[in-house]
């Protein structure tokens, strides 16, 4: 009867070499997907920009629009109230619209998340098994 035996020959130098070359394998990966993660923040980062840039630009157009024509209406009668209407109206715009992106940066979550969670997972994996069967404290 042959004995099928539960480790592969080629000594420590094999072992060691193949321990190695998973570890670096299992790095490649992680930094890949690093750097998978990085373009999408970088992407998510341009979108929201552009989106930031147009809409303050547009509500700067429509805010002094709006102001010229209530000044052109009122100023005969309410010279005063035809100014400071457009001047807060501009400035309550302007916290909406921080507020507004304030709320969508903490909406993202945290940069690189799966990353971090798959590092843990190795560290997990490769932390020393306390309550293991077999093996004594």
């Amino acid at each position: 009867m042959s004995e099928a035996k539960p480790y592969p020959s080629g000594g420590l130098r094999a072992s060691a070499s193949q321990a190695a070359n998973s570890a670096m394998s299992l790095l490649r990966t992680r930094l890949e997907l690093a750097s998978i993660e990085l373009a999408e923040e970088r992407e998510r980062l341009y979108v929201r920009l552009a989106l930031m840039f147009a809409a303050v630009l547009l509500m700067v157009f429509g805010v002094l629009g709006m102001g010229v024509l209530i000044a052109v209406y009122f100023w005969d009668s309410y010279r005063i109230a035809a100014v400071l209407a457009p001047t807060l109206l501009c400035i309550a715009v302007g916290v909406a619209l921080l507020r507004k992106s304030k709320a969508l940066g903490h909406a993202g979550g945290l940069p690189f998340s799966a990353t971090l969670a798959e590092f843990d997972k190795d560290r997990a994996a490769f932390a020393p098994a306390d309550n293991a069967p077999g093996v004594a404290p």
